[in-house]
């Protein structure tokens, strides 16, 4: 396989549009065509919600391993290469929101804009919080269906109340960001943004801080005090992703990926690999090598 397999929904073509204002499924309903396995993939500008509310399984998350049971939400953010094996029967939904989407919401909630963008797996230990995420999934699941008037207002009504729901797992955030003035946390969330849409081109710092307008001096001030990490260190982390994805899940030789990545040669790439990971290339791709 020489490339992640990328798709709107799972088994649908990477090309086509996505269907909806959002789109929300039971577990059963795409699990039974695909013998409860889903073979590792991404999405690209979808973010996922999963709530699992009888069953389980396992879900493969960049090359780790978790246990899937009753009562857990799950976030998955766009190009995270994931993959499922769920317990025949598993109940519970999978809600897919276009990025843009998600971003209008937590632009309302600033704090989250790093949270959001990480993996949860998270167990709903106490009923009242089963409940509430039940009730959620359930009432997006059913205005969906509906197609009545006033049905994307309620849709968004709904998403506002699950991210909010989510927002309460994170209660150590407001108090470390709520003196950052909005405009920063604005620079971070669309500095991330252009990293997700041009880092195969292995753009400079002073690039991005053009892009966005301000100054390279004032971009790697905003990202410390949001961040407390550098510009260069979140674009050089996003290409370590990107090249774990492609020598764990794809067959591209190291040269393939180097230049995929924006690299000029293997060296230059295997060097910057070894610096960021302790690990070359081919020895990474040695221990963690999946069957592809």
């Amino acid at each position: 396989m020489n490339k992640i397999p990328n798709y709107i929904l799972y088994g649908e073509n990477e090309d086509e549009i996505f269907p909806d204002y959002l789109h929300i499924e039971s577990i059963r309903a795409r699990s039974i065509h695909h013998a409860w396995n889903f073979k590792p993939h991404q999405h690209h500008n979808l973010h996922q919600f999963f709530y699992i509310s009888n069953g389980g399984g396992t879900v493969l998350i960049d090359k780790i391993n978790y246990e899937l049971n009753d009562n857990q939400i799950m976030s998955i953010p766009p190009l995270t290469v994931h993959g499922f094996q769920f317990s025949p029967n598993t109940e519970g939904w999978v809600l897919t929101l276009p990025q843009q989407f998600l971003q209008d919401i937590i632009g309302e909630i600033a704090f989250l804009i790093k949270p959001i963008s990480q993996t949860l797996i998270h167990n709903c230990t106490n009923e009242r919080m089963q409940n509430e995420f039940i009730y959620i999934f359930k009432s997006i699941s059913e205005i969906h269906s509906a197609n009545q008037p006033m049905r994307n207002f309620n849709l968004r009504c709904y998403t506002n109340l699950l991210i909010g729901k989510l927002a309460e797992m994170f209660p150590f955030a407001p108090e470390l960001n709520q003196n950052i003035p909005q405009q920063k946390q604005n620079f971070v969330q669309e500095f991330q943004n252009k990293i997700n849409e041009n880092y195969k081109q292995r753009l400079s710092v002073a690039q991005y801080a053009k892009s966005l307008n301000i100054t390279p001096t004032h971009l790697n001030r905003v990202c410390k005090s949001v961040l407390n990490i550098s510009p260069s260190n979140l674009i050089d982390e996003r290409s370590i992703l990107e090249a774990k994805r492609l020598l764990s899940y794809t067959a591209l030789s190291i040269a393939e990926i180097s230049y995929e990545l924006g690299f000029c040669d293997a060296a230059h790439f295997s060097k910057f690999f070894l610096n960021k990971t302790q690990q070359k290339p081919s020895a990474f791709r040695e221990n963690t090598l999946i069957n592809v």
